[in-house]
């Protein structure tokens, strides 16, 4: 098949998030099946990267085009990711693909693929990776629902099918107003590759001057309001008064919240337990010398970082209303709280340093039963099935 897939971030903008990783990982396993993957994306980053834009470059067997945002024209200002290119490649190419895979459908990305898949009778399938709900947690609700009237209700209604990571996003969709024959829940799959590292255990501790003897409580992913880090700093607060030789290190790159936890964590004078450490790629080289990951999020819709830990063997913590819960819940392999408990969190954190024998064993389950679930082999051919029910 000639499959084109969409998404607002691609290798290399790994900082931008989960939706860069499995939208490569998905693009990057269709392509060893012998199909012939294109990817539209944007050259959109926290870093300066100096990609070729506005036309094909070959990534790994792939074709993809890293379209210039025009924001690039209006430096200083707020504009929201125009790639103004791509409808002049769009016009040109899409009535040759077979099927399009569009990720995340707010987008103009999403508008302009939508509009020339229809026009040209190309099926098209949807996957929202969490960012469908219009609430206050999520944010920018009068510019969604603004977004929905003119272009998103209507994106949603072309798609010939509908890709939900679990029944959390499976209810999203439906009180959208998506036909439940429409969807099918399918899980982001897990890269075991991504749990390995060439570094030696201990190197992160000594990279960042943590004491061999003193335990890491780990937080890895963006520094954003909407994970939750104020939640673990708080709790942390608590554990750091009863528990020694302990420090919590905050891994990721900075989105606008990081002098906002500063003041938090200087406000509970744990100042000098806690150290905020930049994006890094090698997760492995963290997960492997951390006693506990905690993903704390008031909304994650997969939770990628914790089950990636479990591959490293290290225990977590999540919280309820990550959309890994259910997954945790139904293999027993990791601890869950609830969202802003405090102490229940401070106790949990606390209980895998005093017993990490029990969340090591927690991990081994984890591990089988992400083996057997969540592999990408079995997530594409789930995948593949959709496409082919489309055409």
């Amino acid at each position: 098949m000639k499959i084109l897939q969409v998404t607002p971030f691609f290798k290399p903008m790994w900082e931008s998030g989960g939706v860069a990783r499995v939208a490569y990982d998905i693009s990057r396993h269709l392509q060893q099946r012998g199909h012939e993957v294109t990817v539209y994306t944007t050259n959109m980053s926290t870093y300066r990267r100096g990609l070729p834009t506005n036309r094909p470059v070959d990534l790994e067997g792939m074709t993809v085009y890293y379209f210039e945002n025009l924001r690039k024209f209006f430096p200083g200002r707020t504009v929201p990711v125009m790639p103004y290119y791509l409808p002049f490649v769009a016009r040109k190419e899409m009535r040759e693909f077979d099927i399009v895979h569009i990720h995340e459908h707010r987008t103009l990305l999403a508008v302009w693929a939508s509009r020339y898949a229809r026009r040209y009778g190309v099926p098209y399938i949807l996957q929202q990776h969490g960012s469908l709900p219009r609430d206050r947690i999520m944010g920018k609700v009068r510019i969604k629902e603004f977004f929905d009237r003119v272009w998103g209700n209507g994106i949603l209604e072309g798609a010939s099918r509908v890709i939900a990571i679990n029944a959390m996003e499976l209810e999203q969709n439906i009180g959208m107003g998506v036909e439940r024959s429409r969807i099918t829940v399918i899980p982001n799959g897990v890269d075991p590759d991504r749990c390995r590292t060439e570094r030696q255990k201990g190197e992160f501790r000594q990279e960042y001057g943590i004491p061999g003897d003193t335990r890491v409580v780990l937080y890895l992913g963006r520094i954003d309001q909407i994970k939750g880090i104020d939640f673990l700093v708080d709790a942390y607060g608590l554990l750091a008064r009863e528990v020694g030789d302990t420090v919590l290190a905050i891994v990721g790159p900075e989105w606008g919240y990081r002098q906002v936890l500063e003041k938090r964590v200087n406000s509970l004078g744990i100042g000098d337990r806690v150290i905020f450490i930049s994006y890094i790629d090698d997760v492995a080289f963290a997960y492997q010398d951390a006693d506990v990951l905690v993903y704390p999020g008031k909304y994650e819709i997969f939770g990628l970082v914790a089950f990636e830990a479990i591959l490293c063997g290290t225990p977590v913590i999540v919280t309820e209303g990550s959309g890994s819960a259910d997954f945790v819940r139904e293999s027993n392999c990791g601890y869950l709280v609830e969202y802003g408990n405090v102490h229940q969190l401070k106790e949990c954190m606390k209980t895998c340093i005093e017993d990490p024998g029990e969340g090591r064993r927690m991990a081994l389950r984890g591990q089988r039963y992400i083996r057997e679930t969540l592999a990408w082999d079995r997530v594409i051919e789930r995948l593949l099935k959709e496409y082919q029910r489309c055409l």
